[in-house]
């Protein structure tokens, strides 16, 4: 009788404490470490460059944060009417800048073009489980990135305005270009926190600029420091 009861006992046990149902996450934070390889060999630049974003997420939406000292950059991407908004505070300077349907366009067209190659390679990265992807740059095909990225965090079309639109997951490994220099984001926590509507909406404060402008500032910012 003892020895029914016990393997009664572990059946419950394998039942009721192993679900095959996969992880859905919807809203919290993501913390990203920031690299720069290829300007480790510039000291000064490569200490000064921001090595962490922060990125919020809810409903289907997004808020990265990158913050160094006295400089802070905003971007919100709405996912569910592909929308983008940017903010940008440099000293006691504050932009912020809403991208028309044709800014949009030209951000999309600008950005480096790859061919994607999935794979069967899986890994965990910050508690989640992952899947390798390959991005081949279509001008040097020398040039590739490892992709890594989630099913269990739900945000659809998580990568419309990214050069990876092709991966049906959430990016938590990947590099892009940005003003002439290599960045590499890798996440390394996932907080579960509740995201405000507040923190989801664009930002007003500062001057409203157009998004050339708004380029046109970061990209000098960056040239200045070299």
């Amino acid at each position: 009788m003892k020895y029914l009861f016990a393997v009664a006992l572990l059946l419950l046990l394998v039942t009721f404490g192993c679900s095959n149902e996969p992880r859905v996450v919807t809203e919290g934070k993501i913390i990203y470490a920031i690299d720069y390889p290829d300007c480790k060999d510039n000291f000064f630049l490569y200490s000064i460059l921001p090595k962490e974003m922060e990125l919020n997420f809810k409903g289907g939406k997004m808020q990265s944060v990158i913050k160094k000292a006295n400089l802070i950059n905003e971007l919100l991407v709405d996912c569910n009417d592909k929308s983008f908004a940017a903010y940008f505070k440099y000293g006691d300077e504050a932009f912020n800048v809403t991208l028309l349907e044709t800014d949009v366009k030209s951000m999309l067209g600008d950005q480096q073009k790859y061919t994607i190659k999935m794979t069967s390679i899986k890994d965990t990265m910050a508690g989640f489980n992952v899947k390798k992807a390959i991005a081949t740059s279509v001008s040097d095909p020398s040039d590739k990135i490892d992709l890594w990225y989630t099913d269990e965090i739900q945000v659809k079309n998580s990568n419309w305005y990214n050069p990876f639109k092709e991966i049906d997951g959430f990016l938590l490994a990947y590099s892009i270009d940005r003003y002439g220099i290599r960045m590499e984001f890798k996440a390394k926590g996932y907080e579960e926190i509740e995201i405000t509507d507040e923190q989801l909406a664009p930002r007003k404060d500062g001057v409203s600029i157009p998004y050339g402008d708004y380029n046109k500032k970061l990209d000098g910012l960056f040239q200045s420091f070299e």
